[in-house]
């Protein structure tokens, strides 16, 4: 896959296309892990931030076992899958409209679909394990850095040095909120 290994490259070539390919790649992924999570989750591996590279598969498996797992028991596995989709899909618009004021912020030029394909192919590493505990972490941790340094990078143009601090200031800000919240770190107390 030319989204991991050569990046820069990918995003070059992406410049040009519309919002279709992209969008077609996210519900492909997002499809993928919309179906398998569930069944992890069924079979006792929750979704965490140890387990899931996505923040819909966490907020979904969250909202199946603490309101529909009991009225509705395995059959809230089903319904699993179209809320992660969800979720899935209201975090890429946000994250679009969020993605394309801080570039702007940074001096980046360009229009809002460059952060709609940022976002969009950002989430190919997850394919990789981002429903597996801890090698979630690694398909997360390189979907960041897709997102919110190369791609800025390249697509908007942004100054190297200031995607370097962006992307500092969000995992800074990230491993705060798990400090403070007890997410990933809790696990390992």
């Amino acid at each position: 896959m030319r989204l991991v290994g050569d990046p820069n490259g990918f995003f070059e070539s992406v410049r040009d296309e519309g919002w279709k390919p992209s969008l077609e790649f996210f519900l492909q992924i997002s499809t993928i892990l919309s179906i398998v999570t569930p069944v992890v989750n069924y079979l006792g591996i929750e979704s965490t931030d140890l387990s899931s590279a996505y923040q819909a598969q966490i907020i979904a498996y969250r909202l199946v076992k603490n309101v529909l797992l009991n009225p509705w028991g395995i059959y809230a596995y089903l319904i699993e899958p179209l809320l992660i989709l969800t979720f899935a899909f209201i975090t890429l618009i946000l994250g679009t409209v969020f993605l394309h004021g801080i570039c702007k912020l940074m001096g980046g030029q360009g229009s809002v679909l460059n952060a709609w394909k940022v976002m969009c192919y950002g989430v190919g590493p997850c394919i990789l394990g981002g429903f597996l505990p801890y090698v979630s972490l690694f398909a997360a941790f390189y979907s960041l850095v897709l997102q919110l340094y190369l791609g800025p990078k390249v697509l908007y143009r942004v100054k190297e040095s200031r995607a370097v601090l962006f992307l500092a200031l969000i995992l800074a800000l990230t491993f705060m909120e798990m400090f403070v919240f007890g997410t990933t770190v809790e696990f390992f107390r």
